[in-house]
């Protein structure tokens, strides 16, 4: 299969050492959301209302506050602040003709609260990568052997391709390799409880010296050191 720019960023994921690909992808599209949300999209009406009614999640609230330049966030975070002020106007009309509005029927923050505007530019960028992987991996022969190669997935990016694709032979691949290294990985979580019995004084540790951590990004993803 003939590299295209969008075949690129997969290729480059598959040749790094990583245990999630695809969790290599989503980092650098995060790096890349957060300082265009406080760079280029300052000057993007209509990019900003769409900030102004989503706001950010917890997660990505945190590593915009710790970009140094404060400014542009406390521009975004003054609108975002007026337009939950103009809900809040509503949810204090709570009676209509003296009766309690239903629950479907109260304005809400809810949404506000639930969306986040870098998630959902993430999400669906990486959608549209997981569909050119289960593409790459039916048409590039080459690619099937890096695949083969690699740590498999998260389990997260892992389910998001069992989900998306309906070909038997690719699921069976997918699912054999992602129990492959769960089960090394295993071994190796296994073996690190077991070099703190004082009967394993002494031993090598092997590749187990850093299983919790690699643990921890297969079960949760990718964690930023």
């Amino acid at each position: 299969m003939k590299e295209k720019i969008y075949t690129i960023p997969i290729n480059e994921a598959f040749e790094e050492d990583c245990l999630c690909p695809m969790c290599f992808i989503e980092s650098r599209l995060e790096a890349e959301a957060l300082e265009y949300e406080l760079g280029p999209a300052m000057m993007e009406p209509d990019h900003r209302e769409m900030t102004n009614e989503k706001g950010f999640c917890r997660r990505h609230w945190e590593m915009l506050f710790a970009i140094p330049n404060k400014l542009p966030l406390a521009l975004v975070m003054d609108t975002h602040l007026e337009e939950i002020r103009k809900k809040l106007d509503e949810m204090k009309k709570v009676k209509t003709k003296g009766l309690l509005k239903r629950a479907s029927e109260k304005a809400s923050i809810e949404d506000t609260i639930n969306s986040c505007a870098v998630c959902d530019k993430i999400d669906k960028t990486m959608e549209r990568y997981c569909d050119v992987l289960i593409k790459m991996w039916h048409e590039d022969d080459g690619f099937k052997q890096k695949f083969q190669n690699s740590k498999g997935f998260c389990l997260r990016h892992f389910q998001q391709l069992y989900t998306m694709s309906s070909n038997k032979e690719f699921l069976e691949t997918l699912a054999l390799k992602e129990s492959e290294e769960l089960e090394k990985l295993q071994s190796d979580i296994h073996k690190f409880t077991l070099m703190f019995d004082y009967r394993s004084a002494g031993e090598d540790w092997g590749t187990a010296k850093d299983a919790p951590i690699r643990c921890l990004e297969k079960l949760a993803g990718y964690i930023k050191k």
